[in-house]
């Protein structure tokens, strides 16, 4: 495993390297292990930014804390994966629709400038800048509405994939293609066309979906076949 390097917060480069360990299977599935251990493990940092970047895996779903016990690493799920999209299409679709009646000329101003730092990103192929600019869109859109909690909620599913170190760039499709994938949105919130943009968002949600249960069931033989449609479909 990695040791620390100084040049963020200790409990943000335990937490990356944690969750790289985990992705590496350097800390194995269901194995406990304390706060102490895994700090020696990084190169000797105190319990605190471990037991802090542990309270941050657990929300991506890497880890459970186990009060007085330690911290148990959790085997890949792919329920839970499937679960943050079937959240997304029940609460993003009909708030997009709803972005899509209410919105301003100066939210619209707001989401073309966050649009076109995602094309940015995308012709740049700067992978990281365009997963942001994508969460970032996503988030301008819910901001029209003004659904704090809902926000929330899809916030917290996007961070658990993207916490998770799982993303579709650049193993299932490119910066660009990332990006075009989200035009036809863009298009019809622009034009005021509810059922379009409510159709686009539920289209981009589950095409994602695909991409990236296929390619991680790749990576998990135990998973074994997925019917990512039939898990969607009601939703």
């Amino acid at each position: 495993m990695k040791t620390i390097q100084p040049n963020k917060t200790l409990a943000e480069e335990a937490f990356a390297h944690l969750r790289q360990a985990i992705l590496d299977n350097e800390l194995m599935p269901n194995q406990l292990y304390s706060a102490t251990e895994l700090g020696l493990k990084l190169g000797g940092i105190s319990r605190t930014p471990v037991r802090e970047a542990a309270q941050w895996l657990e929300k991506a779903g890497f880890v459970r804390i186990e009060k007085n016990r330690g911290i148990r690493i959790l085997s890949s799920s792919l329920d839970q994966l499937i679960e943050t999209f079937q959240i997304r299409l029940m609460l993003e679709v009909p708030l997009t629709k709803q972005a899509a009646m209410l919105r301003t000329e100066s939210q619209l101003l707001l989401l073309n400038q966050c649009f076109a730092q995602f094309y940015a990103c995308a012709q740049s192929n700067d992978v990281q800048g365009t997963l942001e600019a994508d969460r970032d869109y996503h988030l301008a859109i819910l901001a029209i509405v003004g659904n704090g909690k809902a926000n929330q909620i899809i916030n917290d599913c996007r961070n658990t994939v993207l916490l998770s170190g799982r993303s579709t760039i650049p193993e299932s499709r490119d910066c660009l293609s990332t990006y075009q994938d989200h035009v036809a949105l863009h298009e019809a919130i622009q034009q005021a066309d509810v059922e379009r943009a409510g159709w686009a968002m539920r289209c981009h949600i589950i095409n994602t979906a695909q991409l990236l249960v296929t390619q991680e069931a790749h990576k998990r033989k135990q998973w074994g076949s997925v019917d990512i449609l039939s898990r969607l479909e009601a939703y």
